[in-house]
């Protein structure tokens, strides 16, 4: 009987470890993430604004999924000078990439064919850059990431001729920086979207620099000089639009009512307005660009040739669909 029984139990015991075993490989293999120990320096020099600060979360948050490590400094100065400096601290810090997100379109040469010396591969985020004729540039950047600029300031020209129907739309225009070529095309978007609209019109363009304050103050230049008419505005970011908006408020205006605005971005302070109805529209520029500049590294490591050049979606958000679409904000 005692024999019995020990053999019964060896049985079940003997079951048991089967059955362990069989679901111990029966279950998914762990898989190693893209990037794992790869070291990804990012380099940027441009104010820390909501939309900025997005497009940073995206790339920590993109090199976290994957498995890189993200190496990233603060800007201590909004200075190409500063950006140099730390592109050098970057390449010294032993990185595998460089994501480089361009303050100026010249001045990096230097860097570049650092980088290139190193066996660093460089993509270009938000604006690109341009080198002396002596350079092939396909040779020093493995990728470029960005927004259609261009399609954006069209858009945001067809958004005011859609408004104003056959009404005469007097737009005053917040040009960006000249240095930069996101602004510049922005710019000539829109200027080619004045073109193609009868009722538009540019009665005043002004230079700002992505800052509420610069846009505020010249925008009240503008206020004061009486002989200027203006009954819209097209800003080139966001934060130039709230500038603006201030403005307006503070010359006893009516914003949406006196003047609308329309602008780029896409940052909740925007929607608000919209929803507030002191704002016509915002087109959101996405500041979503970790997953394509990851996946550029990504093919780059397959040992396959990734697309020189990848653009991000945009989209309009008016009156009729901010409130819906709040949570698109950033």
């Amino acid at each position: 009987m005692r024999k019995k029984i020990i053999a019964v139990c060896l049985a079940v015991m003997l079951a048991c470890l089967l059955w362990l075993v069989k679901d111990r490989w029966s279950l998914p293999a762990v898989q190693e993430t893209e990037h794992e120990g790869l070291r990804v320096g990012l380099s940027q020099a441009e104010p820390l604004t909501p939309w900025k600060t997005a497009q940073i979360k995206s790339f920590k948050e993109a090199a976290r999924r994957r498995g890189a490590q993200l190496i990233y400094h603060a800007p201590e100065e909004e200075s190409l000078e500063w950006q140099i400096e730390d592109i050098y601290g970057l390449l010294d810090a032993g990185i595998d990439y460089l994501i480089l997100i361009p303050s100026a379109r010249n001045g990096y040469d230097q860097v570049l064919l650092e980088a290139r010396q190193r066996g660093v591969p460089v993509i270009l985020a938000e604006q690109d850059v341009e080198m002396e004729p002596e350079y092939d540039r396909e040779d020093y950047i493995l990728g470029y990431v960005a927004s259609d600029y261009y399609a954006e300031g069209e858009l945001c020209a067809d958004i005011l001729a859609r408004h104003f129907g056959i009404e005469p739309c007097h737009t005053m225009v917040i040009q960006g920086e000249k240095s930069s070529a996101m602004d510049w095309e922005r710019y000539m978007g829109f200027m080619h979207g004045v073109r193609e609209h009868s009722n538009l019109y540019v009665s005043k363009r002004v230079e700002s620099s992505g800052n509420r304050l610069t846009a505020q103050k010249v925008t009240e230049s503008v206020i004061a000089d009486q002989d200027i008419d203006f009954n819209a505005v097209f800003a080139q970011s966001d934060e130039d639009g709230l500038g603006v908006l201030q403005a307006l408020k503070l010359a006893g205006m009516e914003p949406g009512e006196d003047v609308v605005i329309v602008s780029i971005g896409g940052i909740q302070d925007v929607f608000k307005a919209i929803i507030a109805r002191e704002y016509l529209a915002t087109v959101k520029s996405s500041p979503e660009y970790g997953d394509a500049v990851f996946d550029i590294i990504n093919r780059h490591q397959r040992g396959e040739d990734p697309d020189r050049q990848t653009m991000v979606k945009h989209r309009e958000y008016t009156m009729d669909n901010a409130e819906e679409l709040f949570e698109d904000a950033y």
